[in-house]
């Protein structure tokens, strides 16, 4: 019975596989060797009868008989033989095969081999994805030994060859970046490498992951320069990182720490800029500006800083038109100035004395600061206090005053820089008068070394271009009486206390003083001075820094004071508060000892920028 069923269940089986697939009947052999094998061991005695499991003590008979012999050596634990990489899973194959060898036909268990072989091959393909070859290379052989034919399995062999000449050029690759051979030499680099591996595998993880290293490797290069300020190199290995890969983040954000690193540089260069400037190194200046100009990109900055490096080469980083008022040590401030823009102008007259000819031009290659105002007996006095100084008047005691009842100057006893024109005691806010050529370069230079700033007195070129306002007129504000009071000038609608008026005057013009008037009090209407200046042309006259010269002959024509060693006469500009019309241009002359002092003579002082 047990044989007629063994043998019917073996012609079932071979007429159900012939109705099916090459697969079926190999399956078919693979039964009908169990079934004999099973009448093998019933005929054996009860001590010795037993189920051989595959793998345990098969037969060079048994073997040849089987179907699919590699099937037996799956399971087999001896050297050489076909073997998963996981133990769990060898014995769940060796269940499956037994189970099958002892229930042959049993389409439940041949459906669970096939479901084992499946997940195999998907762990396979899994592993060659993670770039575990060893493995799936092991997995593999195994499931072609039970069925050559199995769905999948050739793809899975072609993956795999294809993953294998991949992993030649991955391995090329992680060595030439280990050599810090990115890009060079040609088709011996990293890059070069990692490219072909994806050639082969576009998906590879390894090929990918090998190229962002390349990238970022290249972008750390930039870095690196772009910390030492070599801002161009950094430039060339971002520009070759950006060729690695499309994705252009770490190259994005690198740029980002460039600029950031470029900006700091930027604004240390701008200070370097500025510190030169300030202290007149101006070549210095030049050489920042020019390394500036290398980072690139800092087109606002760079304007900006040629415009300052411009006014501080002609105003000492000051602008045309700025009042300066500089802070005294002691407390207080020195007086204003302002800074008179640099220029050209024509210096003299040709139509009048001689000691205006010859007619010559000046050129400021450089502005200056000029006080606004003359200097106020307030000002003289904080130097008086300071510095303990005592002007020529005070050591002589006397100085001359105007003496409205004769109508004429006349020595006075105890008269000094604390006094009026008239000899009384002075108001704060009025020029400083009976002070000679040396009280006012001292006062300059006391300003000088309280300061540190290049206090002096003006030149006559200074005072002269200033007074003309740059034009050729006669007067700052042109030809003939100003239309309303601008300076105090004489005029015929002024007259003193006594009623007297002058005899040569403005015609049509009154100010409302006799004597002089408060220092910058004049001149607040719609016609003032378009550089600032107040008294120019009048109030009181002014001692320049000049040794006096019959001509301009051999002049400065830069602008600077014509000074001779030893010289001891000097040179008044301006007019005073009763001086003609004619004694008011800018550019008239007056020769003076340079010990005179008296009610009509002041100064206003000139800085250096």
């Amino acid at each position: 019975m047990k044989e007629a069923s063994g043998k019917g269940n073996c012609m079932i089986a071979n007429k159900n596989t012939l109705k099916h697939s090459l697969r079926l009947i190999l399956l078919s052999v693979f039964l009908c060797a169990s079934y004999s094998q099973a009448q093998q061991q019933a005929e054996l005695p009860d001590d010795k009868r037993r189920i051989d499991r595959l793998g345990e003590g098969s037969t060079d008979e048994w073997e040849m008989d089987l179907a699919l012999p590699s099937a037996a050596r799956v399971v087999s634990s001896r050297k050489g033989e076909l073997v998963l990489p996981d133990e769990d899973q060898n014995r769940r194959l060796q269940e499956l095969l037994s189970s099958l060898a002892a229930n042959p036909g049993d389409s439940r268990a041949l459906a669970n081999l096939n479901a084992f072989l499946a997940g195999v091959l998907d762990q396979a393909n899994s592993l060659m994805d993670d770039g575990e070859l060893k493995q799936a290379e092991q997995m593999l052989p195994v499931v072609h030994s039970i069925d050559p034919g199995f769905r999948g399995l050739n793809e899975a062999k072609k993956r795999l060859k294809v993953f294998k000449e991949a992993e030649v050029f991955l391995v090329a690759g992680d060595a030439a970046l280990e050599a810090q051979q990115l890009l060079l030499p040609n088709n011996d680099n990293a890059l070069y490498y990692f490219k072909m591996a994806l050639s082969k595998d576009s998906q590879s993880k390894a090929g990918k992951a090998g190229l962002a290293k390349v990238q970022g490797t290249l972008v750390e290069r930039a870095l690196e320069f772009a910390r030492e300020l070599d801002f161009e190199t950094a430039e060339s290995w971002l520009s070759d990182a950006s060729a690695v890969l499309d994705d252009q983040k770490l190259i994005d954000d690198a740029r980002i720490e460039v600029t950031s690193f470029k900006q700091e540089r930027a604004a240390e260069l701008e200070q370097k800029v500025i510190e030169a400037m300030n202290s007149g190194e101006f070549v210095l200046a030049d050489f920042n500006i020019i390394d500036l100009v290398a980072l690139g990109g800092q087109e606002a900055r760079l304007e900006s800083l040629r415009q300052r490096l411009e006014e501080a080469r002609f105003y000492g980083g000051f602008e045309p038109g700025q009042i300066i008022s500089d802070e005294l040590p002691s407390g207080g401030k020195a007086p204003e100035i302002i800074v008179i823009a640099q220029g050209s102008f024509l210096m003299g007259s040709q139509s009048h004395s001689g000691n205006e000819k010859p007619q010559h031009r000046v050129t400021f290659e450089h502005g200056f600061g000029l006080g606004t105002r003359e200097v106020s007996v307030a000002d003289f006095r904080i130097f008086i206090e300071r510095s303990g100084y005592r002007t020529a008047a005070e050591r002589k005691g006397s100085s001359s005053i105007y003496d409205e009842a004769a109508g004429r100057l006349s020595s006075h006893s105890g008269t000094n820089w604390q006094h009026d024109y008239k000899g009384k005691k002075a108001k704060p806010e009025m020029p400083v008068l009976h002070v000679n050529h040396h009280d006012a370069r001292e006062y300059a230079k006391w300003l000088a070394s309280e300061t540190g700033k290049g206090y002096r007195l003006p030149s006559e070129a200074e005072y002269e271009y200033v007074a003309r306002a740059g034009g050729v007129g006669s007067y700052w504000w042109g030809e003939g009486s100003p239309t309303e009071a601008v300076e105090n000038l004489t005029g015929d609608r002024d007259h003193s206390p006594g009623k007297r008026k002058w005899t040569t005057s403005f015609k049509k013009y009154g100010d409302g003083h006799w004597g002089p008037a408060p220092v910058g009090s004049i001149g607040e209407g719609e016609l003032v001075h378009p550089m600032g200046i107040y008294d120019i042309a009048g109030n009181v006259s002014e001692w320049v820094e000049d040794c006096w010269h019959q001509n301009y002959i051999k002049a400065p024509v830069d602008g600077s004071a014509w000074v001779n060693p030893g010289c001891n006469r000097r040179v008044v500009r301006g007019g005073y508060w009763a001086s003609s019309p004619k004694q008011s241009r800018a550019a008239i002359r007056i020769s003076a000892k340079a010990e005179t002092y008296g009610p009509v003579v002041g100064f206003r002082i000139a800085r250096d920028l």
